[in-house]
């Protein structure tokens, strides 16, 4: 597996988004207090007018607000109903909830929850794509076979048991896929996946793959 700690963002964010076509932003004086890994992340991201998240929301640094519970909520998903946020006292941890829920420890420091959100999002922003909701598991180690799985933690939404796998022009997110009909449970023996790229050529061994349905976008 992939340590996250020796993925190269910056490099990454190029060669996915091409050259960054402005300057790094500068935070207000009033966000002095945030981590500096997520003060780096702001600033890494405002180098490029593409948006770099389409599928979770980062907080703009100066709205992030510390609460009397020693949180301070970051990152949320696009309806607002998961939220991310650090532990002021220890601003490496990461807590987790659903919306009115408690509190969890997530499995990922925030240096390398960070970078699962890049990488997560590049599988949404990437150029070309494939996606299938109903992947069976024996198929996986061929979807995946170009790739490496990275060694997140790993998160509690969309669900629990998200993966993500990498090469060097290739992106893939892969769980569990959702069984048809309430109450959406996870369906035994099958895999949600979606491989993204910035070079449409790398994806024809997935298309070669005629027993997987995938979605593909339109020409």
């Amino acid at each position: 597996m992939i340590d996250p700690a020796t993925i190269d963002v910056p490099e990454f964010l190029e060669r996915w988004y091409g050259p960054p076509d402005g300057p790094s932003g500068t935070l207000p004086t009033t966000c002095d207090w945030l981590p500096a890994p997520l003060k780096e992340w702001h600033s890494l991201a405002s180098r490029w007018s593409t948006p770099l998240m389409t599928v979770n929301r980062m907080i703009a640094p100066e709205q992030v607000k510390a609460g009397d519970d020693r949180t301070a909520v970051f990152m949320e998903d696009a309806t607002g109903d998961w939220r991310w946020a650090f532990d002021t006292a220890d601003p490496d941890v990461v807590h987790e909830a659903e919306l009115y829920e408690p509190w969890q420890r997530c499995a990922e420091s925030l240096p390398e929850l960070l970078t699962h959100s890049v990488l997560y999002e590049a599988t949404y922003t990437g150029s070309s794509w494939r996606e299938c909701a109903q992947v069976e598991e024996d198929r996986l180690d061929s979807v995946l076979a170009p790739m490496t799985r990275i060694a997140f933690g790993g998160w509690g939404s969309p669900r629990p048991g998200g993966r993500i796998f990498m090469s060097d022009t290739l992106v893939a997110a892969t769980g569990p896929a959702m069984a048809p009909g309430s109450p959406w449970e996870n369906r035994p023996g099958y895999a949600e996946v979606r491989v993204a790229t910035t070079e449409p050529e790398r994806l024809a061994y997935l298309d070669d793959m005629t027993d997987i349905l995938w979605i593909k976008p339109f020409p």
